[in-house]
């Protein structure tokens, strides 16, 4: 019996080889296998248990192969990386004379803003919730002082993808009462009084 179970198990484990198997009764009512005819033997079909073959191992590997690759491509991401991303007005460290509050700003971007991204602002650290496409905007409420200034890219969540350079500028506005030398506003200087021709006397 014992001689019978290996064979079987042999048998078994050989099936990745497709090798027939012939099965048999012996006189003594023993059943009998084994990969080579004999008289009176019948062939038996084990390809169902095939599936436990290099091939059924071969098949989960094989479906998983699109899906690894569509996971590849969502973790480099779908759109391309923007190479750069900045301030190109005002520049850094320049200084705006007489602009009244709004301050114009241009800002640079390769490749152009992708679709469902949206550009944003922050001044002196704070983000102005402007959620706009364009690259030229007009920044209101800029007063007298030093301000800092980053452009940053959102997405529709508002999570943010990629955030420029600081860039730092002075805007400065002339007074009548204290003028600059360079100032517009300023006044032109008095004219002075001619003196009175003194009359010759009689």
């Amino acid at each position: 019996m014992r001689k019978c179970l290996i064979l079987l198990f042999a048998l078994t484990t050989s099936l990745v080889h497709a090798a027939p198997a012939w099965r048999w009764v012996d006189a003594n009512g023993q059943v009998h296998y084994s990969d080579t005819p004999v008289p009176g033997a019948t062939q038996i079909e084990l390809s169902g248990a095939q599936t436990f073959g290099s091939s059924a191992r071969q098949q989960p590997s094989a479906a998983n192969k699109p899906a690894s690759q569509s996971a590849l491509q969502r973790s480099t991401g779908s759109a391309e990386r923007y190479r750069s991303f900045n301030i190109v007005s005002p520049k850094q460290q320049e200084t705006l004379w007489n602009v009244g509050t709004v301050v114009d700003v241009q800002i640079e971007i390769d490749p152009p803003l992708q679709p469902n991204h949206l550009l944003d602002l922050f001044v002196d650290g704070q983000r102005r919730n402007l959620n706009t496409t364009s690259t030229e905007l007009g920044l209101e409420d800029i007063y007298r002082g030093t301000h800092t200034i980053q452009a940053v890219v959102v997405d529709q969540s508002g999570a943010e993808v990629i955030r420029s350079l600081a860039t730092t500028f002075m805007v400065q506005q002339s007074s009548i009462q204290n003028p600059t030398n360079d100032s517009p506003n300023r006044p032109n200087p008095p004219r002075p009084t001619p003196l009175p021709t003194p009359r010759p006397k009689p």
